[in-house]
């Protein structure tokens, strides 16, 4: 090779050779099994399966075996976007249908939020779509959801006020945006699948003067009914 060594990041090399070695084995293997095909210190793998595991690529059953999960073999294939779409759509029209707001299907891509479709209300007054348009990512409901999985890409600026309340988006999984991004806008997310930063989530939202809690309560409501 013509680059030097001393210019790669080897240990991102190790990872992607353990989930390799994990996505060849549909039964997954245990961590003394891991060691011997690996060749590496056990705490070492521990501390990647960890990692991996955080992010949502790796899994770990009751027996301690571990395997890659659905959402890394969702990760590898071309147009992951448009599965979500067409699995989400029916969920994100029936909101835009019965509560009259718009809903919005989003996920992280890099280091930022990607809105990937919305759906919105037969309505005179409307929210914009955010699509094509870039919010700071701890004023998003979306962002703060994915900033309590991923404290690695919390701004150095954000504010007191956010921190706690993406500490809170962790523990309750769903957050608040009040007109943080858009003055007169109120958004609320959610996940639609177990937290994690490679999943999907759910924004729903209300021009300020049009927001109720009887209306967030027939979202939840629907996603609920979703769920079961």
């Amino acid at each position: 090779m013509s680059i030097e060594s001393r210019s790669l990041a080897t240990s991102l090399f190790k990872s992607l050779d353990l989930l390799g070695l994990l996505n060849s084995r549909a039964n997954g293997l245990s961590i003394a099994v891991i060691v011997e095909e690996m060749g590496l210190p056990r705490s070492s793998l521990l501390r990647m399966l960890d990692s991996l595991a955080h992010y949502g690529f790796v899994e770990r059953d009751g027996a301690r075996v571990y395997r890659v999960t659905s959402k890394f073999r969702d990760w590898r294939v071309e147009d992951g976007d448009e599965r979500l779409k067409a699995r989400y759509r029916p969920l994100m029209r029936r909101i835009a249908d019965e509560v009259g707001e718009m809903a919005v299907l989003g996920r992280l891509q890099g280091r930022r939020m990607r809105h990937i479709s919305h759906e919105e209300p037969n309505c005179r007054v409307r929210v914009i779509p955010p699509e094509g348009r870039t919010f700071a990512i701890d004023q998003m409901a979306m962002g703060k959801l994915i900033l309590s999985q991923r404290p690695d890409l919390v701004p150095i600026d954000c504010s007191k006020m956010s921190l706690a309340e993406i500490e809170k988006a962790g523990k309750e999984g769903f957050a608040w945006n009040r007109g943080e991004s858009e003055e007169g806008i109120i958004a609320w997310g959610t996940w639609l699948e177990e937290p994690s930063p490679l999943g999907p989530m759910l924004a729903v939202t209300w021009p300020d003067f049009r927001f109720s809690e009887d209306s967030l309560a027939k979202v939840k409501a629907i996603l609920k009914a979703a769920k079961t």
